[in-house]
């Protein structure tokens, strides 16, 4: 298994039309929830921004790099399962928080993250030899 390694020189490598495309769509979803946060209120806003903005140039580099599909999938699916974990985490937080001291609340909302990320990694996760 490769390492996390930072390598500025491939930044020269990386074409700038990829770099414009990603740059925009990042601030497209900034604006995006900008704009339900003051139609909505800002905890509609919130949960907007909390939307993977870099998800979609994150997979894009990954494409280029591996030159394949298989390791895009396999981070789109770690994504969506953690964020189906977040949603266990925020309704824990918005049904706990008027009843329990804040620290609890968040030490709840992580294990039911955490188990409900966990169960749908192990039900959902990558397949063997993968």
């Amino acid at each position: 298994m490769n390492g996390i390694r930072l390598r500025p020189s491939k930044l020269r490598e990386t074409p700038v039309r990829g770099m414009v495309v990603r740059f925009a769509f990042g601030a497209v979803v900034s604006v995006a929830a900008g704009l339900v946060g003051l139609r909505w209120g800002p905890v509609a806003g919130g949960v907007f921004l909390a939307f993977p903005a870099i998800l979609a140039a994150t997979l894009t580099l990954i494409e280029e790099e591996e030159h394949r599909r298989d390791p895009v999938a396999q981070d789109a699916r770690g994504a969506v399962l953690g964020a189906t974990g977040m949603v266990a985490f925020a309704a824990c937080v918005w049904a706990l928080a008027p009843l329990l001291p804040a620290w609890l609340v968040l030490v709840v909302a992580t294990v039911a993250w955490a188990v409900v990320a966990g169960l749908l990694y192990l039900g959902f996760g990558p397949r063997h030899g993968q």
